[in-house]
């Protein structure tokens, strides 16, 4: 069941953070229920059944503009414990869905704004992806090579500094509410959650531990042994060797002469040292290293693809990759000794357990009915008839 067994989550429909803190939270056994918009958008996403930020919830359709849809949604916002939007500041309070319309149904509701911006600042209105979020904070200048930044994914905005964050908010805010009674707005923008990643480099830089130059500092690529080398066979190994004494068997396995190499040498000699590295290890496959080195815990590893990661022995035996409903994922983290988690839904079809979530948020059958004919809310079946009609 998961440790959020009894946690009942709303999801407002809605793009990459605010999907990634629901699957976080539904994972962990929460009940997420996502609340679909009477039309999907079409974003050019895959198929419904990869689309795994969407796994472990069930899915309902409400259209907002149907005052009956507004009450509907309200009777749900009476029974949770959290709400998750990702909408831009003040549509929720045009929909009459803003948290002030929700914490009068339900006080003790956490209610969950997942933006780019933050709720205010002269951004606020402002549209933007992940790396838009990430240029401002310093995150986006400092991933990349000498030459120009590169983007880091949508890691650093969207889940790392976004739904991470939100979902970390709505937990705490939980807490507070069984406490106190009392529930809260949650504020997670990206600006602020990718601001906090980069606390540890923000607090080297006054002291020059860390310097405002890409590929110069010891976790960046600038440091001799931690970066990436190519191999003989155009793939990569990753040197990750920032410990005297594991430094000492890496020297040992490659046969370093410590009077040319050595680990406490300055920072000034790193792109040297770097070359000459590279020179020993693009003599071998990455494989061949692999194995080589791979048992001496001298930090090197192959640098694996998405098709080969889940293959890996040491992923295999813990499972850290799960295959669920024919796509290949990464299990729920973390692990719980006495509470564990896993994937048991696939990401459902567009709005398909409205009947089944109302009826168990006391909806008697003849409610239901009366919505459907306001066409307050849909299901598969409506959205199916309506299209081949």
């Amino acid at each position: 069941m998961g440790p959020l067994s009894g946690v009942t989550i709303l999801e407002l429909w809605c793009i990459g953070p605010g999907p990634f803190a629901a699957m976080l939270l539904a994972d962990m056994g929460a009940n997420v229920i996502r609340v679909d918009r009477p039309s999907e958008p079409d974003y050019g996403y895959p198929p419904n059944e990869y689309r795994t930020l969407y796994r472990n919830r069930r899915a309902v359709t409400i259209d907002f503009d149907q005052p009956e849809g507004i009450e509907a949604f309200m009777r749900l916002v009476e029974q949770a414990d959290g709400l998750i939007e990702g909408n831009r500041p003040g549509v929720c309070e045009k929909l009459g869905v803003g948290p002030e319309d929700c914490l009068a149904r339900n006080p003790a509701l956490v209610y969950g704004r997942m933006t780019g911006w933050g709720q205010d600042g002269p951004l606020a209105d402002q549209a933007g992806f992940d790396l838009s979020y990430i240029s401002l904070t310093g995150v986006a200048h400092a991933v990349g090579t000498a030459e120009q930044p590169v983007p880091p994914l949508i890691l650093g905005g969207d889940f790392g500094g976004g739904g991470t964050f939100l979902a970390m908010g709505l937990l705490a805010g939980i807490m507070s509410a069984r406490e106190t009674g009392e529930g809260q707005v949650v504020d997670a923008s990206m600006v602020d959650g990718s601001a906090n990643l980069m606390a540890y480099m923000y607090g080297g830089l006054p002291t020059g531990f860390w310097r405002n130059e890409r590929g110069t500092n010891a976790v960046d690529g600038g440091h001799w042994l931690y970066r990436m080398y190519r191999c003989s066979d155009d793939k990569f190994i990753s040197v990750a060797c920032l410990s005297p004494r594991l430094y000492k068997n890496l020297e040992e396995a490659l046969g370093l002469d410590p009077d040319e190499f050595g680990f406490h040498r300055p920072r000034t000699d790193w792109p040297a040292l770097g070359s000459k590295l590279a020179a020993i290890l693009i003599t071998k496959t990455r494989d061949e290293w692999a194995a080589e080195l791979g048992g001496r815990d001298a930090c090197v590893q192959p640098v694996l693809d998405m098709h080969e990661a889940p293959q890996h022995p040491h992923l295999v035996e813990r499972g850290t990759f799960v295959e669920h409903g024919g796509v290949t994922q990464p299990a729920p983290a973390p692990r719980f000794s006495a509470t564990p988690t896993s994937v048991e839904r696939q990401p459902p079809e567009h709005g398909e357990h409205t009947d089944e979530v109302l009826a168990e948020f006391g909806f008697t059958a003849g409610e239901i009915a009366e919505l459907r004919s306001a066409r307050a809310i849909t299901n598969r079946e409506d959205e199916t008839d309506a299209a081949s009609g």
